[in-house]
């Protein structure tokens, strides 16, 4: 079993945190999360992972609960592949809502 661990800067003060681990070419579980430096802190936007034995996206909101939703694919794998390229690609969406959502209180 190997664990990967790695970070991707997006921008400044964005970035991407990767984590999955791998056994036979296998990925056995993952957390891909796309972070925002604001505020002295590093915030999550988004996260992708498998914790509680299905592949989700939580959505993290500054004033609610955070939402979780299943992701339609059986191989953690396929999930990884598609949650890497989703926050590489929508992180300035991502960002722009998170603060607009700061900004509504």
């Amino acid at each position: 079993m190997r664990v990967v661990e790695f970070l991707r800067l997006l921008d400044e003060g964005v970035r991407l945190r990767v984590r999955f681990v791998v056994e036979s070419g296998v990925v056995l579980q993952f957390t891909v999360q796309l972070e925002w430096f604001s505020e002295d802190e590093w915030i999550g936007l988004i996260r992708y992972d498998t914790a509680h034995d299905f592949a989700h996206c939580d959505t993290m909101h500054p004033y609610q609960p955070t939402t979780k939703t299943r992701l339609p694919v059986a191989e953690y794998g396929d999930a990884l592949t598609f949650a890497i390229e989703d926050l590489s690609v929508n992180w300035q969406r991502y960002r722009r809502r998170y603060v607009e959502w700061m900004n509504r209180r």
